[in-house]
């Protein structure tokens, strides 16, 4: 076999570097990175902004919850006589 020579070799390396450069191109135009980080960034800022928003509405229903947990447990506690509410009962009757 005939050792391929310096142009051969350098002919072939040329178009293999054309070839990457073309998938290259083709990539970047169908996944571009930059518009991806810049889209993912705005997107990440946003959603920190609205944290507090959301943290508010969280606390509110935590809050709201508990009102109708302590408002069905009065009104179980109501229901059955215990002897820490006849106190309240007879003030309601006066």
């Amino acid at each position: 076999m005939a050792k391929p020579t310096a142009a051969a070799t350098l002919q072939q390396n040329m178009t293999k570097f054309k070839n990457f450069l073309n998938y290259l191109k083709t990539y970047l135009k169908r996944n571009n990175p930059i518009k991806m980080f810049i889209t993912n960034t705005v997107a990440y800022i946003n959603e920190l902004l609205n944290v507090k928003k959301k943290l508010k509405k969280i606390e509110y229903r935590i809050n709201y919850e508990r009102y109708k947990l302590k408002k069905t447990e009065l009104i179980l506690a109501q229901n059955s006589e215990h002897v820490f509410l006849r106190g309240r009962s007879l003030n309601q009757t006066r």
